[in-house]
């Protein structure tokens, strides 16, 4: 469906339509799609178009927290040049999805709480207007699969996942954001109360971040625990990760 973009001429002048070609990806993927435009009653200059990944966060302020669209992982697609009317024009793209990108899908399951989509951005007579964004479904890489899974055999149960603006301390990452997947309590570990858990992925392994909200103790006051493990692609499939998320959970549990 084409979707018209309103110029500094000061009417509906363009109309440009997106069309995905890969409905699902898994990060460090490509998507791949065609955008399409035209012009209905005069020319319009088009300075250029370019395609983004997009993903809601939550971002803190002096009052309070709220929701922030984030666009990631922009990249040109074609311009600029002039759209005539009865002359439309189409391109293809592919769009790297960074490693870091928030996953949406997890064994078959939405993760309630997170969406990314392919945001069209057209820049036209000099002014950026966004448009026809398409959701997209992230699904987890093989490793995260098998983390998120060995964390549900020690009887944490998947609540939802969400996008932080912002920084994981001491661990390098890119993206200006983090997603955190939050698990309920386990009966195994009483004195946790909920875990989350934090991938940041590179081309060759990932850190998987455990944040724990301990409960609170006759002299003890309830606090946070946090543990890092270093997972390498080419060798994940050698460890028993049920094992050694065990070992780091009963840490954390201390």
């Amino acid at each position: 469906m084409f979707t018209s973009l309103l110029g500094s001429l000061g009417t509906n002048t363009v109309e440009v339509e997106t069309e995905l070609f890969t409905p699902g990806v898994q990060p460090g993927q490509p998507v791949r799609g065609v955008i399409r435009m035209r012009c209905q009653d005069r020319p319009a200059r088009i300075n250029g178009v370019a395609v983004e990944f997009i993903t809601r966060a939550e971002r803190e302020y002096e009052d309070g927290e709220r929701l922030v669209d984030l666009p990631f992982a922009r990249q040109p697609v074609f311009g600029p040049f002039e759209l005539v009317p009865g002359h439309p024009l189409e391109g293809q793209f592919e769009l790297v999805a960074p490693w870091e990108t928030p996953i949406t899908f997890y064994n078959g399951r939405h993760l309630p709480g997170t969406a990314v989509a392919v945001r069209t951005r057209v820049d036209v007579d000099g002014g950026f207007d966004a448009a026809d964004t398409d959701p997209i479904g992230v699904g987890a890489l093989p490793p995260q699969h098998v983390l998120l899974a060995a964390v549900e055999a020690w009887g944490f149960g998947l609540r939802h996942a969400d996008v932080e603006a912002g920084r994981v301390d001491r661990i390098p990452h890119r993206l200006p954001f983090f997603q955190e997947i939050e698990f309920g309590p386990s009966p195994q570990f009483p004195g946790l109360n909920q875990l989350e858990v934090t991938f940041l992925a590179e081309p060759h392994g990932m850190y998987v971040v455990l944040e724990a909200d301990k409960r609170a103790l006759m002299f003890a006051p309830g606090r946070d625990v946090m543990d890092a493990i270093r997972v390498e692609f080419a060798t994940f499939e050698q460890v028993n990760w049920v094992e050694v998320v065990g070992q780091r959970l009963r840490l954390l549990a201390r």
